[in-house]
């Protein structure tokens, strides 16, 4: 139900990340993903814990490279790190891992599009089913050249007179301002709608359907805003596919936030927009699962059973 209007509905701030995951590639290949949780960990004083995880015992295994890339981390930061060393399939074990931690960060490697889409992801198919937010860095990525950028926060349209707790990115926003407020960056909200085919062809019509779908994500935006009030937002509500104008913001953002949102039919599924970005962005992407923390976890526990991992698209 809506909130009176006039009333100021107020968002709690987001909780301080506890305790941070890395998953370190055997070949060690995750250093940017771990130079940004380094960088996250020292800004909320959080645990930071390095996990390998590797098929076999002896198998596929590099020990240099995950020496260099513990020692890195130790060098980056005063904070006790820890690292662990498991013997499992990766997607399982990061998923197993995450059950107790607030953050997960994951490296991802240059590939074409098109490759990621035929050789799959341990990344995207751990963003598929993990229970808490995970951050995709591409291993080219480097954080000091953007630190001063903005947040780029992705949101699905919706009713006009949607209220705060039946928002459907309700956790996104809140990631998002949560982030922007740490860093002191500007946050962009940008919310994407398709041009009805019936009013393709009358500007008028179009004006007048944008005009709506601005004034609604204003006032989805304002509880935030009231609670947050030293982040500056920018909104953009755009007539384009949604993947490619987060795509186009994210060419001067230093993240791109989207939602994996939890229901009966489409737990544990990325949507169209979410692969998209993940597919082809060159910039961290976090991905935020909704729900209930409980819920979430309780599909972990199921999918660990089932292990529905290929073909991680």
């Amino acid at each position: 139900m809506a909130s009176p209007a006039g009333t100021s509905v107020q968002v709690p701030r987001q909780d301080i990340v506890r305790s941070i995951l890395v998953g370190v590639d055997t070949r060690g290949r995750s250093a940017s993903a771990l130079v940004w949780a380094v960088e996250e960990a020292e800004r909320n004083g959080s645990a930071l814990t390095l996990i390998t995880a590797r098929p076999t015992p002896g198998g596929d295994h590099d020990p240099m490279g995950q020496h260099d890339l513990a020692a890195l981390a130790r060098r980056l930061t005063l904070a006790d790190i820890r690292t662990r060393e498991v013997v499992g399939q990766p997607v399982e074990e990061l998923l197993r891992a995450a059950l107790d931690v607030d953050l997960l960060a994951l490296g991802c490697r240059s590939m074409r599009p098109a490759q990621r889409m035929v050789v799959g992801s341990t990344s995207h198919a751990v963003a598929r089913w993990s229970p808490v937010p995970v951050v995709v860095v591409p291993e080219t990525w480097t954080q000091p050249s953007m630190a001063a950028d903005p947040i780029l926060v992705g949101l699905r349209p919706s009713p006009r007179d949607t209220a705060v707790t039946d928002d459907p990115d309700r956790e996104v926003l809140d990631f998002a301002f949560a982030r922007a407020a740490a860093l002191q960056v500007p946050l962009v909200a940008v919310s994407a709608w398709e041009v009805p085919t019936g009013l393709a062809w009358c500007a008028d019509e179009i004006d007048r359907v944008r005009s709506g779908y601005h004034d609604a994500l204003q006032e989805r935006l304002r509880p935030w805003r009231t609670s947050h009030p030293e982040v500056e937002v920018v909104s953009r509500s755009v007539a384009e596919e949604p993947h490619q104008a987060l795509l186009d913001g994210s060419r001067v953002a230093q993240l791109v936030v989207v939602g994996r949102h939890h229901t009966r039919a489409l737990s544990g599924q990325l949507g169209s927009t979410a692969r998209g970005v993940l597919r082809r962005s060159t910039r961290p992407v976090a991905v935020v699962p909704a729900g209930p923390r409980a819920a979430l976890r309780r599909d972990v526990h199921r999918v660990l059973a089932e292990q529905p991992w290929a073909p991680m698209y």
